[in-house]
């Protein structure tokens, strides 16, 4: 498996790459090729422009969930790159997403109007299902360990209420290969542990050897708390799975991992994985 990080918050001082608050990943496998995520803006095209990957070969499109840093760049995407199919979550298509994190609220949501310009280009999920035989599209059902503590900031809009968001909108990529899962999970708003034991579920109990994705640790006075529980589990849990993680894994969780003892990497704008 061959993984790029098209965009992500965080570069390597390569300044011919933009970076921005949002992620999008390239990812070959077998022989498919596959879009994770579209960043907040559409500068990824860009981005796999200079690091010579071609978009227009893709055999499909997967959003992670409903939040603009990984769908903003959607329309450029449908406008710029034809034919490729976008797989999502139903819920996607019928609800809006909002912030409180910071001084004013902010809707996260995808802009409505390209559900209707490019109809025909989108294929809901409403549950987990694979995609290609070796690669399924997973919802996460399990509640069994904590989910990240930023998620008390957001909500949702259905049906003109307004509502904690239970992210029923998120879902991840598992990849079967010959060693075991690679789990994609681009901000693990349920949990980096639930969302693996759901993968080992749908896919039949493979041991997970790579998570890769945000975890959505944001900076705050538990994060250390946070991050603390979390090896404890992991090491309970997943002690020999390879984690990589970068865009909603913020400095100062990122600093904490670095002192755990677990098999733990950062991806950045630009930055290749080879699996």
């Amino acid at each position: 498996m061959r993984v790029v990080v098209l965009i992500d918050n965080t570069s390597d001082h390569d300044t011919t790459l933009t970076s921005e608050r949002g992620l999008s990943m390239y990812i070959e496998y077998e022989r498919n090729r596959i879009l994770l995520d579209t960043g907040l803006s559409g500068s990824f095209i860009d981005n796999a422009h200079s690091l010579g990957i071609d978009l227009t070969h893709l055999d499909f499109c997967f959003l992670s969930h409903g939040h603009n840093d990984h769908s903003g760049g959607l329309g450029r995407f449908l406008e710029t790159i034809p034919n490729t199919p976008v797989y999502l979550s139903e819920s996607i298509c019928h609800e809006r997403y909002f912030s409180s994190r910071h001084t004013f609220k902010r809707n996260l949501s995808i802009d409505g109007n390209l559900f209707q310009r490019f109809s025909g280009r989108f294929v809901p999920l409403k549950e987990s299902r694979l995609i290609a035989p070796y690669i399924a599209a997973v919802c996460c059902r399990r509640q069994d360990y904590a989910c990240p503590q930023g998620n008390v900031f957001l909500s949702k809009e259905k049906d003109g209420m307004e509502m904690p968001d239970d992210f029923s909108h998120e879902m991840s990529l598992a990849f079967k290969t010959t060693k075991g899962l690679i789990v994609f999970s681009s901000c693990s708003h349920h949990g980096a542990v639930n969302i693996m034991k759901s993968c080992e579920e749908f896919t039949g109990g493979h041991t997970i050897t790579h998570y890769i994705g945000g975890l959505h640790f944001v900076d705050c006075n538990k994060t250390e708390e946070e991050v603390i529980k979390f090896n404890q589990v992991m090491h309970s849990e997943y002690a020999h799975t390879t984690l990589i993680t970068g865009h909603c894994t913020s400095d100062k969780a990122k600093d904490f991992l670095k002192t755990s003892d677990l098999d733990i990497r950062f991806f950045y704008t630009g930055c290749e994985i080879i699996i």
